[in-house]
């Protein structure tokens, strides 16, 4: 039975992720699975707000999102990554096909207060989507969607949550730059919603990683069958693997409670 995977891949990791990603996804494909890709850049865009002398400024862990900053999207995410990333999966026999969530309106969102120009969806356009994956495309999506009043900048995470949920993905993955959601001072392999509402109240999870934990939870919650953290920098970490001796937990599974 065909699969469906939607994958976040994190800015942090881009530039070291190694062929094996990309053999594993061109795997996937060849099974007669859907891929798509919701990408990030948020160390370029950092990088050329720097360069125009614009402050980065975070919110409970998201981006604030001016004007000036709103152009740098553009610029970096949409132009530069988003082409980076389809000519790269070219390479790898991958039919990669990039747009953003203002094409054609193919996501639609509304301001998040306090945040500027940033966005949360409240609407998708599947048949955009599904006509791509069903002629053998991997989607490779931008983050910037369309608003009301114009493009807003959505964040990453949240953006491939609200796709994986509105296409009834199977499997959601967010590729970043860490092992995996560490507690007590080790990376967990399974956690629920109990565990990391605690971790979160406690502190044992704080910064970036809070929105990341709480956008698995929200496509569990919405329907996802599988939705996990993963090291981007290494495939080979897909699981627990014995390392210097010790057991590095590279993949952190969300499950729900039953209670």
């Amino acid at each position: 039975m065909k699969k469906r995977k939607v994958i976040k891949l994190g800015g942090s990791v881009w530039e070291s992720m190694t062929p094996s990603y990309f053999e594993e996804w061109r795997g996937w494909m060849e099974e007669g699975n859907d891929l798509l890709l919701v990408h990030g850049g948020g160390p370029k865009l950092s990088a050329y707000c720097m360069s125009q002398q614009i402050e980065p400024l975070f919110l409970a862990g998201r981006r604030v999102t001016t004007d000036e900053v709103l152009i740098g999207a553009w610029r970096v995410l949409a132009g530069e990554m988003q082409t980076n990333v389809v000519s790269t999966l070219a390479r790898y026999d991958l039919n990669a096909f990039g747009l953003s969530g203002v094409d054609g309106s193919a996501i639609f969102g509304q301001p998040l207060n306090g945040l500027g120009k940033v966005g949360e969806v409240i609407s998708i356009r599947n048949d955009v989507f599904e006509r791509l994956m069903d002629s053998g495309h991997v989607p490779v999506v931008t983050s910037v969607i369309a608003g009301a009043e114009g493009p807003l900048n959505c964040n990453g995470d949240d953006c491939a949550v609200a796709l994986a949920v509105s296409l009834q993905a199977d499997e959601l993955e967010l590729l970043t730059d860490v092992n995996g959601i560490r507690i007590h001072g080790e990376f967990q392999t399974t956690l629920t919603e109990r565990d990391i509402r605690e971790a979160i109240a406690s502190g044992e999870i704080d910064g970036g990683m809070v929105p990341k934990v709480e956008a698995l939870l929200a496509a569990v919650a919405g329907g996802v069958k599988s939705a996990r953290i993963r090291d981007g920098r290494d495939a080979t970490l897909a699981g627990t693997r014995l390392w210097e001796g010790n057991y590095e937990f590279a993949v952190t599974d969300i499950r729900e409670t039953n209670d």
